[in-house]
């Protein structure tokens, strides 16, 4: 026969606001491990920065893939509107455009994540970390490409003549916000590989 075991749990009560409250060796551990002032350097190890550096990149490419999922279903609904077996010629190689281009996107920044999870433990973050910068890099460019093909094709549906320079503006200022300004800082502010 098996003999039962009881746990005796402790008599004191605790409130729901208690239950959450750290210990005092919990303070003292983080306490610990904090650096001496904010103004302390911390050295951190090649492999921390790879990983400091491949969990930002991901960040980063969270924000594109949120716009390319965005892009992509407007685009998608759009084939199955009433309205779209009237587009033009013209417009119809736009929308294929755009269509593509957002797909290309999305296949870039979201190439990360299998490439992490294939070569994960083979002692290959540094490459990883070059190459989905890499490609996050060119599936930006995709992306921007395809915004400005979805806002060629809308502007010409609504028959604005301005279109292609709206466009032209449109791209110009993705380019400087999306490329110029941070080359501009790291040349203005000097090169330094972190990794």
């Amino acid at each position: 026969m098996a003999q039962s075991t009881r746990i005796r749990l402790p008599s004191k009560q605790v409130t729901p606001a208690q239950a959450f409250q750290p210990s005092k060796s919990e303070i003292d551990t983080v306490e610990a491990s904090a650096p001496a002032s904010p103004s302390a350097p911390t050295q951190e190890s090649s492999a921390q920065a790879l990983n400091r550096g491949y969990a930002e990149l991901l960040q980063e490419v969270r924000i594109g893939q949120t716009s390319v999922q965005a892009l992509a279903g407007f685009l998608m609904a759009l084939a199955f509107m009433p309205r779209f077996a009237t587009i033009t010629p013209t417009q119809r190689i736009i929308y294929v455009a755009a269509l593509v281009t957002t797909m290309i996107a999305a296949a870039l920044l979201t190439a990360p994540a299998p490439f992490h999870r294939i070569v994960y433990g083979r002692q290959l973050k540094k490459k990883l970390v070059k190459l989905a910068s890499r490609l996050t890099l060119v599936g930006l460019v995709m992306l921007m490409v395809a915004l400005g093909c979805a806002l060629m094709l809308v502007l010409d549906v609504m028959g604005m003549t301005a279109a292609p320079y709206i466009v032209i503006v449109a791209l110009f200022g993705f380019l400087v916000v999306w490329f110029v300004l941070p080359l501009w800082l790291r040349v203005r502010h000097g090169y330094r590989d972190e990794t």
